[in-house]
């Protein structure tokens, strides 16, 4: 385990370990919409700190992890239509996730 410091989003830095781990399981969550659509979601975790922090309530350590949201969506055929064809890309064009 390698020894770190990290800043939490309150400016707070404290010592911290990387964490290895193995993946055993990775499934997915299936949710059926009422318009017939099925979302299936999955995390993948990328990686694990453990923190110097435990939680006041139960003692255990406090985790960090860092993981990616992958989402595959199934739409009935009536509700697809195809794409538009794009003109050449704007400034301020795309989504952004913060």
């Amino acid at each position: 385990m390698d020894k770190l410091k990290v800043r939490l989003p309150n400016g707070r830095e404290l010592g911290a370990m990387d964490v290895d781990f193995e993946t055993i399981k990775e499934d997915w969550n299936e949710y059926t919409l009422e318009d017939g659509t099925v979302l299936k979601f999955k995390t993948v975790v990328s990686s694990i700190i453990r923190t110097e922090d435990y939680d006041p309530m139960t003692g255990d350590p406090v985790y960090h992890v860092r993981s990616t949201n992958i989402l595959r969506v199934k739409v009935l055929p009536e509700m697809k239509r195809l794409p538009e064809a794009r003109k050449p890309g704007k400034a301020g064009e795309g989504v952004e996730v913060g």
